[in-house]
């Protein structure tokens, strides 16, 4: 009967044995998830998004249905440089709008005769075929922390131009549009 004992303890020690390695797994699963989703959290926030472009604003350079991938980090360690393609929120319509910087803080922007000019000098390259005409004024000076941006499509673009989004201020502009990696057959860096 002693042996019968034995190995009646010894089958209960595997079991917990067994149930040990099973709840260490789990541990161990759950910690490499909740890691994996911290880093991306971290990453999203202060790193990195995708956007879909839904607009012909910038068309011919983007197009509608393509995926982008906008980087946060440039902005964290500098500030938007004219031509940039830059992703910024626009509060009025509670979305995001797709735009390229051509004002920079600091400096006069005039819309005369279909053209884009900076402290009197013609914006070039103009980055558009399209004209640049005015909406409601066709002057704006830009003071610090304030940027102007247009869509490469002027003809219908909802832009600086448009009160409704103004003078972009810095802290509204989420980052930075680099790559588009959507199509495949357009893959491939922003300019």
């Amino acid at each position: 009967m002693e042996g019968n004992n034995n190995n009646s303890v010894e089958l209960d020690e595997d079991k917990k044995s067994d149930q040990r390695s099973n709840k260490d797994e789990i541990l161990s699963w759950i910690k490499v998830i909740l890691s994996a989703l911290l880093i991306a959290i971290v990453l999203r926030t202060f790193v990195f998004q995708m956007a879909l472009v839904n607009q012909i604003s910038m068309e011919p350079t983007l197009h509608g249905g393509q995926m982008l991938v906008i980087s946060k980090i440039n902005y964290l360690t500098g500030d938007p440089q004219r031509g940039e393609i830059i992703v910024l929120k626009d509060e009025s319509e509670n979305k995001l709008l797709i735009k390229r910087v051509i004002g920079l803080p600091g400096e006069k922007i005039q819309l005369k005769d279909g053209k884009v000019y900076i402290n009197g000098k013609e914006l070039q390259p103009d980055y558009t075929a399209s004209p640049s005409y005015a909406y409601t004024q066709d002057e704006w000076t830009l003071p610090e922390g304030k940027y102007f941006a247009l869509g490469d499509n002027r003809e219908h673009s909802r832009d600086s131009r448009d009160e409704s989004v103004g003078m972009v201020d810095r802290d509204k502009i989420i980052g930075r549009a680099v790559f588009r990696i959507w199509p495949f057959n357009k893959l491939g860096a922003l300019k």
